[in-house]
């Protein structure tokens, strides 16, 4: 998966890209289209706001998922954020699933209906 990684009020260092990388790499699974796949990451530091990390996190795959979470630690913004994204991912895939299930259903009655009809 691509990502573009951006930092307003902090430093983006080696150790955060590959952190932000590890986290991304568990959510591939459960894309559609892996390869073109785009994840836009926006870290900031607030220090108006008793001195929080903020992480926002744009996933483009077919569709766009948006998280966005704040913590105390730049880590625990980025572990929140991408929990939001494998819940929606998981909603997501389920969602599907059923739908394609439900419309296999459909199909076998339907040739089971033409079969009795030969």
């Amino acid at each position: 998966m691509e990502h573009n990684l951006k930092g307003t009020g902090l430093t983006l260092t080696d150790e955060i890209r590959s952190y932000i990388d590890k986290k991304l790499g568990g959510l591939d699974r459960l894309l559609k289209h892996e390869q073109s796949a785009r994840a836009d990451v926006e870290l900031e530091y607030l220090a108006s706001e008793d001195k929080t990390f903020r992480a926002e996190l744009m996933l483009h795959d077919g569709m766009v998922l948006r998280a966005e979470a704040r913590g105390t630690t730049l880590h625990e913004a980025i572990d929140k954020a991408t929990q939001e994204l494998y819940i929606e991912l998981t909603k997501v895939k389920k969602k599907n699933m059923r739908v394609f299930r439900h419309s296999a259903a459909r199909v076998k009655e339907y040739l089971r209906g033409w079969r009795d009809k030969i």
